[in-house]
């Protein structure tokens, strides 16, 4: 389906679902509700029980919303969902909508847009030569200066960056102000090493508090808009001759359609109008290098080094790749990633690859990362933190509009062994948000971020370990939404609509005939310990492989719900607390006058279950798994 097409069919869908689809589902749970004995409102895990026992700093306010408000959740992230994907192309929105989610948006373009400033003031031929080289000149710190031989088009559009960088440099520096390079180099080193911070979460929560975020966004933002402006004029160029410039803050290359290997390690801006390139570097802000950007209008190319490209640490790494079959790997952590800053990649067309080990391919940790690929057959393959993470107070953004793509956080080898299975890795992926827990340290919890992993249109499949596909765990939100095509989900525990501790998460199919397997514990809609998960499959011939803890489970004061609201289902259980149920856990307790509730919902179809108390149009209330029933146990499956 072409992009156009595209935009207009997920347009028609996604109206349909907001106007219909919504309207559906709140009928069924409330009729459900109803069948329980008790009022809509009182289908949610109440905030001030979730408080009583712990409390999350800096947690979101989406995170709060939902909580409190379990039925909001479809339209709310249905909705930021179709408004990031019918946006995937526009590289200032990509900017913007991970600072939101985390509380730190800007509303830059609101009165006066930065590029359109820049575009009424622009200089004209010699005019505009004079303009350059005096920028060049007095900001760069560049001494020579030969761009006679540059077409016109291309000094614009290298103008309009150079003004975009020069401007959205105060508000990076305002941001980071009283960052150290000894505390970026401990937060680096700790997450590529020991896979933590490597701070005390004291000294974490003093850093979180004296960074301001909303200049990173600010600068980011005001970047980005005028970068689109400035790749949308040079896109039918052609440059005659390799340019390279020197400057105060990294290397400039204006390159030919030649196949080029970039090499050096402090590129400020790389334009690149063709050719297969190879890019052992670039795109990547460190420090030292606060900017750092990539442009590469054609091509097959690759993109490889210890960092990922596109990942901004403390500053922005931005790559925009218009055409080609191209190849990102990290042979440690990045590609999408934001740390103290934001990071960013935009490949518009081709079937292209993403490897990383960790810390990548959408991944924010205190900052903000992007992956946004357009069209194409993609493949995403990680192993840990990666394909739409969020850590504390971060987002990580993977989208990708349309094409069959393969999504992987490996657990074929076993890397990061997780605590609930030493035989699969901890995964933290595909939509996974993920806070720092300290109840049983020293006390000073943190909240986890979100993680968005959106799929518009193709036959997708997703694989994971433990934690991942729509999964939050201590205050964070982790959220996967697949808009269409017939798509197949692998996970082992904690996946597929699965929070666990204090969290939010969330997964969504709007179409497709799907297959779910999960191999163990808490997956399909299920919410363990004042939690919630969430599965809803709007349309399509289902088939579900679950364990225990499952479609609509609550354990532990957590809130499980499961609704397939259509379609010839097929549901594959194997005893346990499924289909319905929830388990407080323990007798005896403050915990016992807390809600656990556990919904599961079938709204229609001819559908086969392997428990005998399930079937067609029944409804069913399981049986606690403790003596003596509580009345804060609420649970319901129904069939209609």
């Amino acid at each position: 389906m072409g992009n156009g097409k595209f935009k207009i069919f997920l347009t028609i869908v996604s109206n349909m679902l907001l106007l219909f689809g919504q309207a559906d589902l709140e009928n069924l749970i409330s009729r459900a509700t109803s069948k329980m004995n008790i009022p809509l409102s009182d289908l949610k895990i109440e905030k001030k029980d979730l408080e009583f026992w712990d409390y999350g700093k800096f947690r979101t306010k989406l995170y709060d919303r939902l909580i409190d408000n379990p039925l909001d959740t479809d339209p709310f992230v249905r909705t930021l969902a179709h408004a990031i994907l019918t946006n995937a192309d526009s590289l200032w929105a990509l900017s913007y909508f991970p600072w939101a989610r985390i509380d730190e948006g800007v509303r830059r373009g609101l009165i006066e847009r930065p590029e359109e400033t820049i575009i009424q003031n622009l200089p004209k031929n010699d005019t505009l030569d004079n303009a350059l080289i005096h920028l060049l000149n007095d900001f760069y710190g560049v001494t020579e200066v030969a761009i006679e031989k540059i077409p016109e088009s291309i000094r614009l559009g290298l103008y309009m960056i150079l003004i975009g960088i020069k401007n959205s440099c105060p508000w990076l520096e305002c941001g980071n102000k009283y960052l150290a390079r000894e505390i970026i180099d401990t937060i680096v080193k700790g997450l590529t090493e020991s896979d933590e911070y490597d701070l005390s979460n004291p000294r974490l929560e003093e850093l979180i508090s004296r960074t301001d975020f909303k200049a990173l966004a600010a600068g980011a933002m005001d970047l980005c808009y005028i970068l689109g402006a400035a790749i949308d004029r040079m896109r039918d160029a052609s440059l005659p001759q390799k340019l390279t410039l020197h400057t105060r803050l990294g290397t400039i290359v204006l390159s030919t359609i030649d196949d080029d290997t970039f090499d050096e390690k402090n590129y400020l801006l790389i334009i690149d109008f063709g050719g297969n390139d190879t890019y052992q570097t670039g795109g990547i802000s460190s420090f030292d290098q606060p900017i750092s950007i990539i442009i590469d209008y054609h091509g097959d190319d690759r993109y490889e080094g210890e960092i990922g490209c596109g990942t901004g640490i403390a500053g922005y790494g931005l790559v925009v790749d218009l055409e080609g079959n191209d190849k990102y790997q990290a042979k440690k952590f990045g590609l999408g990633t934001g740390i103290l800053g934001q990071g960013i990649i935009m490949d518009y067309s081709g079937d292209d690859e993403y490897l990383t080990d960790l810390y990548g391919q959408g991944a924010g940790v205190l900052g903000a990362g992007v992956i946004a690929d357009i069209s194409g057959n993609d493949r995403y393959i990680g192993f840990y933190a990666c394909q739409g993470f969020g850590h504390v107070k971060g987002a990580g953004l993977l989208i990708d509009k349309e094409g069959d793509d393969i999504y992987i956080a490996r657990d074929d080898t076993i890397k990061y062994p997780s605590a609930q299975t030493a035989e699969h890795n901890i995964s933290l992926a595909q939509g996974m948000g993920f806070g720092i827990r300290a109840d049983y340290t020293d006390g000073h919890s943190l909240a986890g971020g979100i993680g968005m992993l959106i799929d518009g249109d193709g036959n997708d499949k997703y694989s994971c370990g433990v934690f991942g596909q729509g999964c939050g765990y201590w205050f964070g939100s982790g959220f996967l939404v697949d808009y269409s095509g017939n798509d197949e989900y692998n996970g082992i525990w904690y996946v597929q609509g699965a929070g666990a501790h204090f969290a939010l998460g969330v997964l969504i199919d709007s179409a497709g005939n799907d297959r779910y397997n999960a191999a163990k514990n808490m997956a399909l809609g299920a919410g363990h310990d004042f939690s919630l998960g969430v599965l809803i499959e709007y349309n399509g011939n289902d088939r579900y492989e679950a364990p225990n803890l499952s479609l609509g489970a609550g354990n532990a004061n957590g809130m499980g719900i499961f609704v397939d609201l259509c379609g010839d289902d097929h549901y594959s259980t194997h005893g346990g607390i499924t289909l319905g149920n929830s388990s407080a856990t323990s007798r005896g307790g403050l915990r016992d006058l807390m809600k656990t509730i556990g919904i599961f919902i079938d709204g229609g179809g001819k559908d086969k279950y392997t428990e005998p108390f399930a079937g067609n149009s029944r409804c069913w209330y399981q049986k606690s798994p403790l003596e003596p029933p509580i009345k804060t146990e609420l649970k319901i499956g129904v069939d209609f």
